[in-house]
């Protein structure tokens, strides 16, 4: 007798369609997140090769062929990813040494990547000429003696993008904000002049192009047209400026649901600045990080147990703060569902959702209306693909999470979960060590600048 398949049904508050309901039990694609949990323990982080693919695909279509995608390496750094979105097409955008490094330890090629950054060092700058990035994202103008002084070394020009602060409210949290005056990021416009003919005087640097990033979480076309016309305003202000260039950055910040809503409109974006790039002759840099691996990630903790005091009711669980600092940093709002199907017995009652971190801030929700728990069940914080595992620390002395990866039907280790011995291999317990000289700013390994 044929047995009927689950039912399916796409999982309540996920911005995937990869994340679903077979039964009331949730599914990463062909996987059952419940197994993942009782192979790999929590808390455990779980994404969606798929739900990756299909964001990447999205942007591409929106901007086209022609169009050069860096994906922000900063949003999930795995070495897994890395190579999943560079088998899609996708460039890299780079903020520091090491993630040029994990390029690297990946064996991806750098040449597509671009590097931004408001403090690069000497170390960084001559390592990516080295790489021979596409260019990097000027930020300031002390930063042109440097990147001048490494091409004079390697013997060939650095291409840069000079990265402009175009003073756009992009109307989002202030932490996520950087296209406004009072930003630590590029160069205000009314100062960028001089820095193009500083660029265009030195023979060791090639303008070729210009860049914004306005922040993270946008939801609306009209920052990103508003900043591409002030730009423009500014080209168009001296016959030089626009002289060589070939590239127009618009950063990334395409914004994402987390349960509240639908992503950013990315088609709508690239159709406000397509017909201005095009006429001008530049190709579009995009720079998505949360777009496209935000909704391809969850994180499974377990219950410990409940707590009443006073009027506020805990629910305990095995993450925290430290496995996901958004809440703590941002104030931000994960949609957490619970794994397995919900008898029909249970109440809902408002919990704040606390781990075992010791501070006040170690919260993953407050105040969410979720099922009565047992010890032992299993929930899903949705939507933390990106800034998750990334921003992980050992806070409390607590190990990072386990990553895996699931591709269809296929579930891949990409991360082991941190021992404490692994922890505590780079610290010095006493005994005398050797004086490697690796003081700060040096080449991680090297010892020399």
């Amino acid at each position: 007798m044929a047995i009927d398949p689950p039912a399916r049904a796409t999982c309540e508050g996920a911005g995937s369609p990869s994340w679903t309901r077979r039964d009331g039990a949730l599914w990463c694609d062909e996987v059952d997140v419940a197994g993942l949990a009782a192979r790999f323990g929590t808390p455990l982080y779980v994404y969606s090769a798929a739900a990756l693919r299909q964001r990447i695909a999205a942007v591409r279509a929106a901007f086209g062929d022609d169009a050069h995608l860096c994906y922000a390496v900063k949003a999930n750094s795995n070495l897994s990813l890395l190579r999943l979105v560079h088998e899609a097409g996708c460039g890299f955008d780079l903020v520091s040494g090491g993630e040029l490094e994990r390029l690297v330890a990946a064996g991806l090629p750098t040449d597509g990547a671009v590097f931004a950054g408001v403090a690069k060092q000497e170390w960084e700058i001559d390592a990516a000429v080295a790489k021979d990035i596409l260019f990097f994202n000027v930020e300031s103008p002390h930063e042109l003696p440097s990147l001048s002084a490494a091409g004079r070394r390697a013997g060939r020009p650095v291409r840069v993008a000079l990265r402009l602060n175009p003073d756009v409210d992009a109307g989002t949290h202030a932490y996520i904000s950087t296209g406004k005056q009072h930003n630590k990021f590029g160069v205000a416009i009314g100062r960028a002049g001089e820095v193009v003919s500083a660029i265009a005087a030195d023979p060791w640097l090639e303008l070729v192009g210009y860049h914004v990033h306005l922040g993270s979480q946008l939801h609306q076309v009209r920052p990103y047209a508003e900043a591409l016309q002030r730009v423009c305003d500014f080209v168009d202000g001296d016959p030089a400026r626009a002289r060589g260039v070939r590239y127009y950055d618009l950063g990334g910040g395409f914004g994402i649901g987390y349960g509240k809503g639908p992503e950013l409109d990315v088609a709508a974006v690239a159709a406000a600045l397509l017909p201005t790039l095009r006429s001008r002759g530049w190709t579009p840099v995009v720079e998505p990080g949360r777009f496209l691996i935000g909704d391809a990630g969850i994180l499974v903790t377990a219950v410990l147990g409940e707590k009443s005091q006073g009027a506020a009711e805990f629910l305990l669980v095995d993450a925290a703060m430290n496995d996901l600092m958004r809440p703590a940093l941002y104030q931000a709002e994960h949609p957490i569902v619970p794994v397995a199907p919900v008898p029909a017995d249970r109440s809902t009652h408002a919990v704040d959702v606390v781990g075992p971190v010791c501070e006040t801030g170690d919260f993953l929700a407050r105040g969410r209306a979720l099922p009565r728990c047992r010890p032992g069940d299993l929930l899903a914080v949705l939507a933390v693909g990106a800034y998750g595992a990334s921003m992980a620390s050992n806070y409390n002395t607590r190990r990072r999470a386990a990553e895996v990866l699931v591709d269809g039907a296929a579930v891949r280790l990409v991360r082991r979960r941190e021992t404490f011995a692994g922890m505590f291999a780079d610290e010095l317990a006493g005994e005398s060590a050797p004086d490697t000289g690796d003081a700060g700013g040096r080449e991680p390994g090297t010892g020399e600048r």
